[in-house]
């Protein structure tokens, strides 16, 4: 799994899950600074829907002890939980 692939598909189910309306010639912020909350206006509750619609989508599984702001919030924490866990490695959120 190509991680600005994923990182594009992340945005592109964010944005679908909020029916938000991207433009698509803007470009995915990949630089680590994506919110969910700034971009897609997520609340806590968003977040959550959205990791179980991750989980079943990549077939991963967000443990408790690993749903961190960084996790609940940061395209860029999500791509490298995601690609740990197909990596069969331990999440490496700080």
């Amino acid at each position: 799994m190509d991680r600005d692939g994923l990182i594009r598909e992340l945005h592109e189910l964010a944005a679908q899950m909020t029916k938000a309306e991207r433009l698509r010639s803007a470009p995915v912020d990949a630089s680590g600074d994506a919110s969910l909350v700034d971009q897609y206006g997520f609340s806590s509750l968003d977040a959550l829907e959205y990791l179980l619609i991750l989980e079943e989508k990549f077939d991963v599984v967000f443990e408790d002890e690993e749903l961190t702001e960084e996790t609940l919030f940061s395209i860029q924490g999500l791509a490298t939980y995601i690609l740990d866990q197909k990596a069969g490695q331990s999440p490496s959120i700080p």
